[in-house]
């Protein structure tokens, strides 16, 4: 029974500087003020400062509360300017609310919020430094970092920064089999420079740490409609043994310093963010997938050259049919005992074939690594149904323009 999933925690947001407001808490007291560069030129006349804090025709106040109870409220002064201009939904607070009685704070008519104060902060950075959001490429805890801010975009129709966002993580996730053989042999070199790293910068770095995780990738899609990523984040998913905790591979030593209790080419997922339907995807998915492999690539189905392709290009003296055959059982067996089935192809393709170049001809040899790589085209096309996913509307058009924009 796989263990009841929770809200994955928020991370911070590293590289955002710009809000610097008024908050107020009974633990948390502190006292920011706006930068002066940190102002766009149409707003520098609305600037906060002591002054205008009190001009309830420019400013408004929200008021909400730090997720630590403990820490009580933050009220944040900020321009109505700065609100409706990115949001049609703080647009139309703000009209419906002219000329109406409204609760004031210190002069100022105030709104309570009913999210948190951390989630507030961050998107007020976000509006007031729009377009200064930057968001690392690959970055493994992406999906916990942007989960307030796309909370909120979708709340109060920021677009913009919903579309930044999903930008963002679509591209970190490949969209066609071929870049995600890129994204593989960037891995695998990665992996390759690991010691030599070490011995430069003493200190270990861990391919788990720079590459993106599946689990809270898919808690994100799934929760903010986000199908472009499901299929390769299941797929990745789907290698990982369910044992390879992130959580618990990140322990400490004897001296509270950080310790790893794995590999440094070692991939693990945060497991605990799944629903039970997720655990029944990737179980179900693996399974579909690998007997869709064995199926396109059975042994007494791969197609051999035609005899119209053999008069036009003759087979060699060496060329030996059993043999090939024989090579096909073997990927067969291979495929019956794999977790990634796609990697298990590629070296087939790309190595194992030329094993047998001593019973294969030229022409033949192209023939069998052909067929092979349009199975892996074709199992990664039908990532969606072997994981059960939801249909993408047009997706079989943007996979083929796709490809043919990488040839």
């Amino acid at each position: 029974m796989p263990p009841r999933a929770r809200e994955p925690p928020p991370l911070p947001l590293s590289g955002i500087t710009g809000l610097r407001l008024v908050s107020e808490g009974r633990r948390r007291q502190t006292q920011m003020t706006l930068e002066e560069d940190q102002v766009s030129a149409e707003d520098r006349s609305l600037e906060i400062d002591n002054r205008q804090t009190r001009n309830p025709l420019l400013l408004i106040a929200l008021v909400a509360q730090w997720r630590d109870q403990e820490d009580g409220p933050v009220v944040f002064r900020v321009h109505k300017s700065i609100l409706a201009r990115s949001s049609s939904v703080f647009d139309d607070m703000f009209s419906l609310s002219a000329g109406e009685a409204m609760e004031l704070y210190d002069g100022v008519p105030l709104v309570r919020m009913p999210d948190t104060g951390e989630d507030l902060e961050s998107f007020l950075q976000y509006l007031y430094c729009d377009p200064l959001l930057s968001l690392k490429p690959y970055d493994p805890d992406m999906p916990l970092k942007v989960r307030p801010l796309l909370r909120m975009a979708d709340k109060f129709q920021v677009d913009a920064l919903r579309e930044h966002i999903v930008a963002q993580l679509v591209s970190d996730w490949p969209q066609t089999v071929r870049q995600w053989d890129k994204l593989e042999s960037e891995i695998k070199a990665r992996e390759d420079t690991l010691s030599s790293d070490y011995q430069y910068q003493q200190k270990w770095i861990f391919v788990d740490d720079q590459f993106p995780e599946p689990a809270s990738a898919i808690r994100l899609a799934r929760d903010f409609n986000m199908p472009e990523i499901l299929g390769p984040a299941f797929y990745h998913l789907s290698r990982i043994n369910i044992e390879s905790n992130w959580d618990a591979s990140r322990g400490v030593d004897q001296h509270g310093k950080p310790r790893r209790l794995c590999g440094r080419g070692y991939r693990t997922a945060r497991w605990e963010l799944l629903e039970k339907e997720y655990y029944v995807s990737v179980l179900r998915g693996r399974h579909r997938l690998k007997a869709a492999a064995a199926k396109a690539l059975n042994f007494m189905r791969v197609p051999s050259r035609s005899q119209a392709e053999k008069d036009q290009n003759p087979c060699t003296p060496k060329c030996d049919a059993e043999k090939l055959w024989f090579s096909w059982r073997d990927l067969n067996v291979r495929l019956a005992v794999t977790d990634d089935v796609l990697a298990t192809l590629r070296v087939y393709a790309e190595e194992t074939l030329d094993t047998f170049d001593d019973h294969m001809c030229t022409f033949c040899y192209l023939k069998a690594s052909a067929y092979i790589c349009k199975c892996r085209k074709k199992l990664w096309e039908g990532l969606g149904e072997y994981f059960g996913l939801p249909a993408r509307e047009g997706s079989a058009s943007g996979d083929s323009s796709s490809e043919e924009e990488e040839s």
